[in-house]
């Protein structure tokens, strides 16, 4: 008899389709086959993931057609099996794991589409925080430490990802995969309620906020902004944080 935990852990990875030679032998089921059982729990099992994975990468799904995605899906949990109880956080890697899928080599936008949609996932699964207004600055001359929201999520990306999502979302017109040109895009996607809004970001807007998202700091976060655009508005992109209802806390610090 195998203590439990290891007889646990072999059954596990009987279901997520890795038997061991001696299985059988450690389960008893009467008449019934073990591994005929066994084969239930893993089909449920895959059928539960598959499913998962389906509902995060909705766009994915429809690019490579379900069949596609189904049999990669199949591979990657294979692989990958969950790490945690939580489903909703199942499906991390899946990005990476279609960048070097085969039949996917060529169509490299299909692997950053479902980095963003994992960005959206990531999103929705986060806190949404009450946001401060413009206010909250107080004018005194300190300089402000800006805490945005946790669910902002920031994304760049060698292809128009956010243009092929958007266009198969309900009244978009996807055209065909070779008609998708290279084209940087840079994203940034954060809780609402429900659902998730997006900004395109300059180069420099990004820095700005991958900085504040960090923790380095205003101070830093300008400096950072400034190197990629010596004309960047700090007044109107802290309007627009803001606005957006980006900024969650605002700490007063004393320049030395």
């Amino acid at each position: 008899m195998l203590p439990l935990e290891h007889l646990q852990k072999t059954v596990a990875r009987a279901v997520l389709g890795k038997p061991q030679l001696s299985f059988s032998s450690l389960v008893s089921a009467g008449r019934a086959s073990p591994l005929r059982r066994l084969g239930i729990y893993e089909n449920n099992t895959r059928t539960s993931l598959t499913a998962t994975l389906m509902a995060v990468f909705p766009v994915t799904v429809r690019m490579i057609d379900e069949r596609f995605f189904r049999y990669a899906a199949s591979e990657f949990i294979r692989r990958s099996p969950p790490s945690e109880p939580r489903l909703v956080r199942f499906g991390s890697g899946f990005p990476n794991f279609l960048r070097t899928f085969k039949g996917l080599a060529e169509m490299p936008f299909v692997a950053e589409t479902a980095r963003l949609e994992w960005a959206i996932a990531e999103a929705l699964d986060a806190a949404s925080l009450p946001p401060l207004s413009l206010a909250a600055l107080d004018g005194s001359g300190s300089i402000p430490e800006l805490t945005l929201q946790p669910s902002l999520r920031l994304v760049i990306s060698h292809w128009p990802v956010l243009s092929i999502w958007s266009a198969h979302q309900d009244g978009g017109n996807p055209i065909e995969a070779g008609c998708w040109q290279r084209g940087i895009e840079r994203i940034a996607l954060w809780r609402h309620g429900d659902n998730v809004r997006f900004a395109a970001l300059s180069p420099a807007q990004l820095a700005f906020r991958h900085s504040l998202k960090t923790g380095l700091g205003l101070e830093k976060a300008v400096s950072r902004a400034l190197r990629h655009d010596p004309m960047f508005d700090l007044l109107g992109t802290l309007v627009g944080l803001f606005g957006e209802g980006l900024v969650t806390e605002v700490r007063m610090t004393h320049a030395c």
